[in-house]
């Protein structure tokens, strides 16, 4: 298959699955399916329990209640009451869904255990179901200001994290890859590492067309906005916050079109980043985890250990 061939077979795929971003079985995604309903965003989420994983709820006065996010607690942190912790802020896929965050955590548990990674915090935000991680506009939903503003001296006030940017990674899957690319090109104060895990960097015309809904609710229909708040555009805006400062890893299985147009947009800005396309995975978060294997840990050790 020549270049071009393949090019568009690639672009045809990130289009496909960008529109429907199909449930996963790790952490993310909901199990939602062509006409089904979609849950419906609460602040509150349901508790999700397991091993190291706890529920709990903050007061937000920008949502005007309460809202719930998971965190992952390592052992060490009962064992070594001194001792902190870097953070890891993990962003789901559209549906919202976080039932497959135990098994997550397990393999985290497991990958500190065998000294693949260092003991971490993770948190696990709430992003309304699929509020693309922005301030929503029509309603007024204000998700980014909730995690920036207030989850995040929240975690630093409740836990005993080290509260220094190169001590967070922001990372997330899907829709939570688009948001961990949003949040962490433009806050390069806040976060020292991004994980974009195969992003849903949907430009304008997919987003409008496959997304509609959603573009008028959280963009009020701008086209400005929209173009304002996505990565590719906040990375060239702050690319001198970025460069030599702040560690990146596109990883990608399905939607390959527009992570490589923002790996493209990076190399020509010379921000350092690393780049993984993985074949025969799909949009699938535990398929991609699993083969990137122990060089999914060794990112995060690198992150919390070095400079980029």
């Amino acid at each position: 298959m020549n270049r071009k061939l393949l090019l568009l077979r690639n672009v045809i795929l990130s289009f496909a699955f960008a529109s429907s971003l199909q449930a996963q079985p790790l952490a993310g995604e909901s199990t939602k399916r062509r006409g089904a309903v979609r849950p419906e965003a609460k602040w509150v989420t349901p508790p999700v329990t397991g091993p190291n994983l706890h529920h709990a709820t903050f007061d937000s006065k920008a949502a005007g209640s309460k809202v719930s996010y998971l965190v992952y607690l390592p052992d060490a942190y009962e064992k070594n009451k001194g001792q902190r912790f870097p953070v890891v802020y993990w962003l789901h896929g559209i549906g919202g869904s976080q039932q497959g965050v135990p098994r997550m955590c397990g393999n985290i548990s497991a990958a500190i255990a065998k000294g693949k990674m260092p003991p971490v915090i993770v948190v696990f935000a709430n992003g309304m179901v699929d509020a693309f991680y922005n301030d929503a506009i029509h309603p007024p939903r204000p998700v980014e200001t909730v995690i920036i503003k207030e989850l995040i001296p929240h975690i630093d006030s409740r836990y005993r994290t080290i509260a220094t940017r190169d001590a967070r990674i922001m990372e997330g899957f899907s829709m939570g890859g688009y948001g961990a690319g949003h949040f962490g090109f433009k806050y390069p104060e806040l976060f020292g590492s991004i994980s974009m895990i195969d992003a849903a960097v949907l430009d304008l015309v997919v987003m409008k067309s496959r997304h509609g809904e959603a573009f008028q609710r959280i963009y009020g229909g701008n086209d400005e906005t929209f173009n304002a708040a996505h990565p590719l555009i906040l990375g060239e805006k702050n690319a001198m916050q970025i460069k030599g400062k702040t560690r990146i890893r596109l990883v990608v299985g399905a939607l390959v079109g527009p992570n490589v147009k923002l790996h493209e947009k990076l190399t020509e800005l010379t921000i350092a980043h690393d780049f993984t396309q993985l074949e025969g995975v799909g949009h699938n978060l535990a398929a991609i985890y699993d083969r990137l294997g122990d060089e999914n840990w060794a990112f995060y050790a690198k992150a919390f250990q070095s400079k980029p």
